[in-house]
């Protein structure tokens, strides 16, 4: 009796453990099916919030190509300029509601890195520029160096024998340059004596690449974040949405203080009408400007846009040429983390 006992008794617990493998199993499968189905409708929502994103860009185009008709300069109190946050979006017949929030920024507000060297050769006096913009910020002055020559490692050079500078020496000998910066054991940033070549790396995109240059991490990074921009050609800096930061480094002779009475003034509603206005307020004769410098009228712009849709957000991030002003277009548009 004993025996029968014992192997009835096996045999509830066998039935017993092959019902909870078999529970075990069926839950899983439950819970990989939930997962999946979470999955899809999660990648469907990023594909909505991606579509919702691009209608957000189109309506920026919009928005600065009516700025564009409306105002003969590019100032901070119109339209464009004004953040959208936390939009709600809902479709009719769909109880998701999707936020949408995003702003335009005038890239000519800031110093653009692109204008460092041109053919590449490293500008002097652009690089001088952005020496005194590494200054006010405290960072070192061999930044601006290092940055010239990656920037000009990304440029086609006719031909580097024998050319120069802006200053007829090819180096940065000229005013505003630091002894000694730059990467090589002179500073020097004079062409070699080779023959034209193309470029030997890809260009900057932004100011996130300048990372493993000597003496760049994250907190330079952060530092120069709000500053600089890299733009497709050589521009100059808008007066009417440029940091005081900016335009002290943009025009020799201009003092961070003296920067910020005007900035002040013109953020107050006194905005500049064109250079010679901008040059007349200076109230300093010494000063003198030119179109390369400074400019009221922008054609670059960024956007930047998140979509929250149910677990799904997405953030995009696109930069506007206004080049041709009744038709602005997308240069080049990604998703950021």
């Amino acid at each position: 009796m004993n025996g029968r006992h014992r192997q009835r008794g096996m045999a509830v617990i066998s039935a017993l453990l092959i019902v909870t493998a078999v529970a075990l199993l069926i839950t899983g499968l439950f819970q990989r099916q939930a997962a999946s189905v979470r999955a899809v409708e999660n990648e469907q929502a990023r594909i909505q919030a991606r579509w919702l994103l691009q209608g957000g860009l189109d309506w920026a185009r919009l928005v600065l190509r009516d700025d564009a008709r409306r105002n003969s300069t590019t100032r901070l109190d119109t339209l464009w300029a004004t953040p959208v946050e936390d939009t709600r979006i809902q479709r009719p017949g769909d109880d998701r509601i999707a936020v949408f929030s995003g702003r335009i920024e005038d890239e000519q507000g800031k110093f653009n890195l692109r204008n460092l060297a041109s053919a590449g050769i490293p500008q002097p006096i652009e690089v001088a520029a952005f020496q005194r913009l590494c200054a006010i910020l405290g960072l070192p002055g061999s930044l601006a160096p290092q940055v010239a020559l990656r920037v000009a490692s990304a440029q086609s050079s006719p031909s580097r024998s024998g050319e120069s500078g802006s200053d007829g020496t090819g180096s940065l000998g000229g005013a505003g340059s630091t002894s000694g910066a730059g990467t090589g054991s002179s500073g020097s940033l004079s062409g070699s004596d080779t023959a034209g070549q193309g470029p030997t790396a890809p260009m900057i995109r932004g100011v996130d690449d300048l990372r493993g240059l000597t003496d760049v991490d994250d907190a330079v990074i952060d530092k120069l974040r709000p500053f600089v921009t890299v733009l497709p050609g050589i521009t100059a800096v808008n007066a009417n949405t440029a940091s005081a930061e900016v335009l002290a480094a943009a025009v020799p002779g201009l003092s961070l203080s003296q920067a910020r009475a005007l900035t002040e003034r013109r953020n107050a509603g006194a905005y500049f009408n064109d250079r010679a206005d901008f040059g007349n307020r200076l109230a300093n004769p010494d000063i003198q400007l030119t179109d390369t410098q400074i400019v009221t009228v922008s054609k670059w712009f960024s956007v930047n846009g998140t979509v929250t849709l149910e677990r799904a957000a997405v953030t995009m991030q696109a930069l506007i040429s206004r080049e041709n002003a009744t038709s602005p277009s997308v240069v080049w548009k990604r998703e950021t983390n």
